[in-house]
């Protein structure tokens, strides 16, 4: 999830810095623009903040992405802070260290080298947590603060899940405190033994079930039934290539035999929920380019988010009390060419699984 997470971020900062819909005055003096991300999660043990400057430059914008300087600022020309505030009070403070060591996915932007400001603090869900970034050279601060998402469970499904029925499942899950929205997601565990080798690998694949994002309900509880559970078998056929010289299995999640499903929903902010809505592409003829942060500064200085979220899962099994899931694995015209063969048979499979 982090590599999307960061994908994702490093498209809206490329829309930020290339924005073009207010006049350009190509004389004007340089002036120093922060475009800083980062959401936080309470059941992370280290949180990183992407801190970036706007730049000019007579060649190919594009081009000079690419370019470190053009990019980060000079780790001493700036101070990251990171408070924490609880009924208004400042609890506590820290300056926060960089880290070069998480590489960056190749792209317009200097990689794969990347700089990070990160804490390691364990965070309170009770608490506000407002990012200062202190510009050094002029003495002027921004800074965006947020609330962070509660932690929230999963009521159903619980423990199978039977992946044939052909109507709407519907979900449920209790509301999250302070989220705005939530996405689903369906991660589907199996592994491959290479038929010559024995070697055994592990895999996975992913599926977001809902389209658009759930907003909150104001009940204690959310509903999304937007998902057709047999339709994930079209999804196993469009992302697991045929290959006649590997069996392939499904796995046992947490090291649970025929949990081979897990259920996540991610829940975040109100922040994150305006974020998405305004970065969304434009449905109208006018294609207005609207622009959102929750970044203080003085002189409109600083873009970006920061924001929070969290999440809950479930492993499930494939209808445990039928077999029928595994079943049309194994032997539907659909999925047969893929080798699926029964868990059982699986060299991983022990006694005491049965």
């Amino acid at each position: 999830m982090k590599k999307v997470l960061i994908t994702v971020l490093l498209a809206a900062i490329t829309a930020i810095l290339f924005h073009q819909c207010k006049p350009l005055d190509l004389t004007a003096d340089y002036k120093d623009i922060t475009i800083s991300y980062g959401i936080l999660n309470v059941q992370d043990s280290v949180h990183y903040f992407k801190i970036y400057h706007g730049y000019l430059t007579d060649e190919n914008a594009l081009e000079a992405a690419g370019e470190w300087d053009n990019l980060y600022y000079p780790v001493d020309s700036i101070e990251v802070r990171l408070e924490e505030y609880k009924n208004g009070q400042l609890q506590r403070s820290a300056v926060l260290d960089t880290t070069t060591a998480i590489p960056k996915e190749e792209g317009y932007f200097h990689n794969p080298t990347q700089l990070l400001y990160y804490s390691d603090w364990q965070l309170d869900d009770e608490c506000t947590y407002r990012l200062v970034i202190h510009r050094n050279t002029t003495g002027e601060e921004v800074y965006a603060e947020t609330l962070l998402v509660h932690g929230f469970t999963i009521r159903r499904p619980m423990v199978s899940w039977n992946m044939n029925l052909s109507q709407p499942y519907k979900m449920q899950f209790y509301s999250a405190e302070n989220a705005a929205m939530y996405d689903v997601y369906l991660t589907f565990y199996y592994i491959e033994v290479n038929n010559s080798t024995g070697q055994i690998e592990h895999k996975q694949l992913t599926r977001k079930l809902n389209g658009d994002y759930i907003r909150a309900s104001s009940g204690s509880e959310v509903n999304y039934s937007g998902f057709t559970p047999e339709t994930f078998f079209n999804v196993i056929i469009q992302q697991i290539e045929t290959n006649p010289n590997v069996t392939r299995y499904i796995d046992a999640v947490d090291n649970m035999p025929f949990y081979c499903m897990r259920l996540t929903v991610w829940a975040g902010d109100q922040n994150y929920l305006i974020y998405r809505e305004v970065a969304t592409p434009s449905s109208s003829i006018a294609q207005n380019n609207l622009e959102y942060t929750n970044f203080i500064s003085k002189d409109e200085s600083a873009y970006g988010l920061m924001a929070s979220r969290n999440y809950s899962y479930v492993n499930l099994m494939m209808d445990y009390t039928t077999g029928h899931n595994e079943d049309t694995l194994v032997k539907s015209p659909r999925t047969r060419r893929l080798n699926f063969d029964y868990y059982r048979n699986s060299p991983e499979f022990t006694e005491a699984d049965q």
